[in-house]
């Protein structure tokens, strides 16, 4: 296994565009821009990611508690912060606030299930639960990591237009 020194940070860009990926050194300040519509940002959030390769999902026909053994060894993390302008913060507070009802909803049809000792409350609770759960995972979302590895991050789930302030990636880095 060879070394492999990590890029200089003097003079030369930190953060590409390739396509539609976000491309940065693990340390790369973002611009004060919102990543999803490029407008000033008014806020800056810490997203941590993590990744591993999508080949390790196939460990889960072997076990669930392997794969989640697997992946917490194998993973590659980096911190990111990016700015969401005010409309995007607000909308992402209301996707919260809908998750967390969605929720709390569930939580009393499945009371009304152990009180009524009627069955369909379960299924109305499970199926919420379910369905807020998912519209949290997707809604609530501002970034996700397409690949990380040592040296760099590749970040899906930003604007057009604010990317296109970046130099092109060359793959040869």
């Amino acid at each position: 296994m060879t070394f492999q020194a990590p890029p200089p940070t003097h003079n030369v860009p930190t953060i590409w565009r390739s396509k539609s990926v976000l491309v940065m050194t693990k340390r790369a300040p973002l611009p004060e821009r919102c990543v999803k519509c490029n407008a000033p940002a008014r806020q800056t959030l810490k997203r941590n990611l993590r990744w591993h390769h999508p080949a390790l999902y196939l460990v889960i026909f072997g076990g669930v508690l392997l794969y989640f053994i697997l992946s917490l060894v194998l993973n590659k993390s980096a911190t990111i912060h990016v700015g969401l302008c005010e409309t995007h913060v607000a909308a992402r507070r209301r996707d919260i606030l809908i998750t967390s009802v969605l929720v709390l909803l569930s939580f009393g049809s499945f009371f009304l299930a152990a009180t009524a000792e009627d069955m369909t409350f379960l299924f109305v609770g499970l199926f919420v639960l379910l369905g807020a759960t998912i519209y949290g995972i997707v809604m609530t979302r501002v970034v996700a990591p397409q690949r990380i590895d040592d040296h760099y991050v590749w970040v899906t789930g930003i604007d057009a237009e604010y990317l296109k302030q970046f130099p092109e990636w060359l793959a040869a880095r």
